[in-house]
């Protein structure tokens, strides 16, 4: 973190994958998923290839929180699933006191088959904001 900034670096044993995801995040974001899923945590900014990806920095929720927040029901459950994130540790955080997920690019990290498996009424923003 950077003071009111969090700066997601890829990891290096991991770097094309990590460099992926950020510019998957970064397209999430400039597409305008957020207005359909508004727990998603905003982008700064995208340095070239994606070797870095700009959020605001949040305060990430320990393993607790995150169970209590599950527990009370005000986590979104959306329907049908996009599938862009994982509900587990590390993922989720709070922004200004609002929970916000901050890894988004699960899909990067999914197989050909696994993608198929995904609603297709969500596959896309022009999917996404049909609705």
């Amino acid at each position: 973190m950077c003071g009111r900034y969090a700066i997601k670096l890829p990891r290096l044993h991991r770097i094309r994958a990590g460099a992926r995801a950020n510019r998957e995040e970064a397209r999430i974001w400039r597409e305008g998923w957020q207005r359909r899923y508004p727990e998603l945590c905003p982008v700064v900014a995208c340095l070239p290839f994606g070797i870095a990806l700009v959020m605001p920095a949040v305060r990430i929720m320990t393993r607790d929180e995150l169970e209590r927040f599950d527990a009370s029901g005000a986590k979104p459950d959306h329907d049908p699933d996009p599938e862009l994130y994982e509900d587990k540790p590390g993922e989720w955080g709070y922004l200004n006191g609002r929970p916000v997920v901050v890894d988004y690019a699960m899909r990067i990290h999914m197989s050909s088959d696994d993608i198929d498996l995904i609603d297709p009424r969500v596959r896309s923003i022009s999917d996404v904001m049909r609705d």
